[in-house]
């Protein structure tokens, strides 16, 4: 039954370093293309962390026993803690590099005193399911204040957050439940359930912050489309003479304008109400009138 489980686990762990590899590459590869934000940076941070995480849970076999009881799990915090230094970026709230660090450290405190300790818990399964959970909730607080991209739809980080965190939760009840009363099998069915959760919460945060980061980069290009149709839509034209204001500040007739901009040829007629003006007035004086004594100059 054990040899069982561990080949479920090993199966599990390489599944889980194909997905996070795959996503941690296409976080990359999106940093990468919109010139290297600050805020996409954390989330890839994050997914590389946390492969590298399944990855030392997939060696755990072949890694001296201290390591394998620590760096696996503290990479998971670790990776939690840059997920939620992502949020707070995003949110465009101050990082809290010492909470997110008394964190850690706590947590490497406690799992330090279960390795000493040397006996297999379920307690340990609950400490972890504590920092994880609240780690999840704090990014979950910190999306809240961020755009409702991110929030908002079903289908976004905020959602896989809360769902992820409501699992902890609720793993961590059983988990205490299964050490009261020394179900070891059935906590190493519960382990394997959180190694399988990992990666439909990997899949679903980071597809959803993708989604999140395209639809909110399209509101801004639709926006910024929308004023630049507005101010073309705009022709400054001077009130005394009619010429238009071109893009490079020259005052044109409106003819030259139209010509050069949308290659518009004009033809020159009268309009009636021109004309009927032009009728009714009086001949123009041309200089040659006589004098007052109709002499002239001589």
């Amino acid at each position: 039954m054990r040899a069982s489980l561990m080949g479920q686990e090993t199966i599990t762990y390489l599944t889980n370093i194909v997905i996070g590899v795959i996503l941690a590459g296409l976080m990359t590869h999106y940093w990468h293309q919109q010139g290297r934000p600050p805020t996409m940076r954390y989330w890839m941070l994050a997914a590389w962390v946390m492969t590298a995480a399944d990855v030392l849970f997939a060696m755990r076999p072949e890694l001296p026993h201290w390591v394998s009881r620590l760096a696996p799990t503290l990479l998971v915090t670790v990776g939690h803690c840059a997920l939620c230094l992502g949020t707070q970026r995003t949110a465009g709230l101050p990082r809290s590099w010492r909470g997110l660090g008394a964190v850690l450290l706590l947590h490497t405190a406690g799992l330090i005193g279960f390795l000493l300790w040397d006996q297999q818990t379920n307690w340990r399964m609950v400490m972890n399911g504590v920092v994880w959970a609240g780690l999840s909730f704090w990014a979950l607080r910190c999306l809240r204040l961020a755009s409702p991209m991110y929030w908002q739809p079903l289908v976004s980080p905020a959602t896989a957050f809360l769902c992820h965190g409501v699992f902890h939760a609720m793993r961590l009840v059983l988990a205490v439940i299964f050490a009261v009363r020394g179900w070891t099998e059935a906590s190493a069915s519960l382990q394997i359930i959180g190694d399988l959760e990992v990666s439909f919460f990997m899949v679903a945060l980071f597809v959803a912050i993708l989604i999140a980061t395209l639809q909110l980069r399209h509101e801004e290009l639709s926006s910024a489309h929308a004023e630049v149709q507005t101010l073309s839509g705009l022709l400054p034209i001077c009130a005394w003479c009619k010429k238009v204001r071109d893009d490079d500040g020259y005052w044109r007739q409106v003819e030259v304008y139209f010509s050069r901009r949308d290659h518009i040829q004009f033809t020159h007629g009268v309009c009636t109400d021109c004309m009927a003006e032009q009728k009714s007035a009086p001949p123009p004086d041309d200089g040659r009138a006589g004098t007052a004594d109709g002499t002239g100059r001589g």
